[in-house]
């Protein structure tokens, strides 16, 4: 809708809303081309490249091979099985699914709306203001439905001692055996015939327990109690099962400002000012959202910027008109550029650590790390490449730091990078998804134009043009990953320095 209030008509209001749908990209559908009985993922780890699924401890521990003969079922990787009969299973273990299809995907759309004011201030010059907005639904994104139970890890080190469970022992194999006591949290089963079962506290265990597998659905035939139906190898039948689900949403809202100039007077312009902010739970569907609760993982865009000044011009000079030698020296001349002023995007912030005990590594993992103080950015230059103070996190729960006595230093005691945070065990830690922010980008492309007059139909146009004209040095989001170690928090890239072109260009 439009309207002009008043007889002048130089002022317009505008006003619009839009409802948008957006269909399931290819490359997610293509994904399920490569599961069972069609393919399949694995695994392994400590193998030799020419044995990738021996383990280096010796032929005595093995994985299973989803593609070729399987030691387990003695048949065939590649299944054909006759109609109506189920496939085995068995020899694709463990099985990590990707990209499973949920039962009730539906509808990506978003909700896109504006108000803006217009108003004409020359003949040939207008400023715009207006507000821009949009709401993006059931996007799409990833989360694992058969994650790691960080209780029942916790449990089994409260049973059997500190460092018997820890990150990335989720498809492991764990027998508690009988006339051991549960801990103070009793004893968290996460499978059994009667679906997850609780031990409590101070049970003295008249059988053994067996778990082959930490997960929801590792061993979907297992009974811990008994140990019926439990692979005898001790290698769960299912690792973690990635779904890709409309469960995601989006928000942005910004101002938005211009000041434009037609071409008059061999002078054109346009300055465009935009204040906007962004907030998603995954910025693509390659974002693993927090498995228990995806809400926790809303946090700023990886592409919101916060503020944006862009500047582009051309201005002929306006000399007057020589004759001759001394025309095809002094007319023509023209520059024009374009500048722009942003403040950086948002850090992503993550670990490797797997401290929440969920092993559910995708295209990266669900967990944080610990955040010990504000956040505070840093002059890359002076500061060994560092853009920010990377002793403000930490993901280690595992290793203990020890003083010059011996003892143990926490982090609450020596608040440093690499300082021991036991607590985090168990946990998805206390950081944000992203940080705002990276460093900001000033550039300036410039560039200057001469017209040479050669005939009435023939002329040639030479072009100066400068990249980066000040050579600034324009850094990229530093390092984000606290798992990387010294390297996290510093810049390892940069943008283009000053870079020149010469260009002849003859018109006929």
């Amino acid at each position: 809708m439009a309207w002009s209030p008043g007889t002048s008509g130089k002022t317009s209001i505008r006003a619009g809303w839009g409802l948008f749908y957006n269909p399931i990209e290819q490359l997610v559908l293509e994904q399920f081309s490569a599961e069972p009985p069609f393919g399949g993922s694995t695994f392994p780890f400590n193998t030799l490249f020419n044995t990738p699924f021996m383990d280096q401890g010796g032929p005595a521990i093995t994985y299973p091979n989803p593609f070729g003969l399987s030691s387990l079922s003695g048949v065939n990787g590649i299944l054909n099985p006759p109609r109506g009969q189920g496939v085995d299973w068995g020899m694709f273990r463990p099985n990590t699914l990707f990209g499973q299809f949920q039962p009730h995907m539906r509808s990506q759309y978003s909700s896109q709306y504006n108000f803006t004011i217009q108003r004409q201030l020359t003949n040939d010059m207008k400023f715009e203001i207006g507000y821009v907005g949009s709401q993006g639904h059931r996007l799409l994104a990833t989360h694992d439905i058969n994650y790691g139970n960080a209780q029942t890890c916790l449990d089994i080190n409260d049973m059997l001692g500190a460092g018997s469970c820890g990150p990335y022992f989720s498809d492991s194999e764990f027998i508690l055996p009988s006339g051991s006591v549960t801990g103070p949290r009793g004893l968290h089963l996460p499978y059994g015939p009667n679906g997850p079962t609780v031990i409590p506290a101070n049970t003295t265990l008249a059988n053994d327990i067996t778990l082959v597998g930490l997960r929801r659905y590792s061993s979907p035939q297992c009974d811990p109690m008994t140990g019926s139906g439990c692979p005898i190898d001790g290698i769960p039948v299912f690792s973690s099962i990635f779904t890709q689900d409309t469960i995601a949403n989006s928000a942005y809202n910004s101002l938005q400002a211009s000041l434009d100039k037609r071409f008059a007077h061999g002078l054109q312009f346009t300055a465009a000012y935009t204040f906007s902010k962004s907030f998603d739970e995954a910025s693509s569907f390659e974002g693993i959202l927090n498995p228990i609760d995806p809400r926790i993982s809303r946090s700023l865009s990886a592409f919101d910027a916060r503020h944006r000044l862009v500047l582009s011009y051309y201005w002929e000079l306006p000399t007057r008109k020589f004759d001759g030698a001394k025309g095809q020296l002094l007319n023509g001349w023209a520059f024009s550029g374009i500048t722009s002023f942003q403040t950086g995007f948002p850090i992503r912030i993550s670990t490797l650590a797997d401290n929440e005990l969920m092993y559910s590594f995708d295209f990266e993992l669900p967990g944080q790390p610990y955040q010990l103080a504000p956040f505070h950015t840093m002059r890359p230059q002076s500061n060994d490449n560092y853009y920010f103070d990377q002793n403000s996190f930490t993901d280690n729960a595992t290793s203990p730091v020890f003083d010059q006595n011996g003892n143990i230093v926490t982090c609450a005691q020596q608040p440093e990078y690499e300082c021991y945070q036991p607590s985090l065990l168990g946990t998805l830690g206390n950081t944000k998804r992203t940080i705002c922010c990276g460093p900001n980008i000033s550039n300036t492309d410039f560039a200057i134009l001469k017209t040479f007059s050669v005939s009435e139909h023939t002329h040639v146009d030479f072009r100066a043009e400068f990249f980066n004209i000040f050579n600034h040095t324009q850094f990229f989001n530093p390092d984000g990953n606290v798992s990387d170690g010294s390297q996290f928090g510093q810049v390892t890239q940069v943008r283009d320095p000053r870079l020149m072109q010469f260009a002849l260009k003859l018109f006929f």
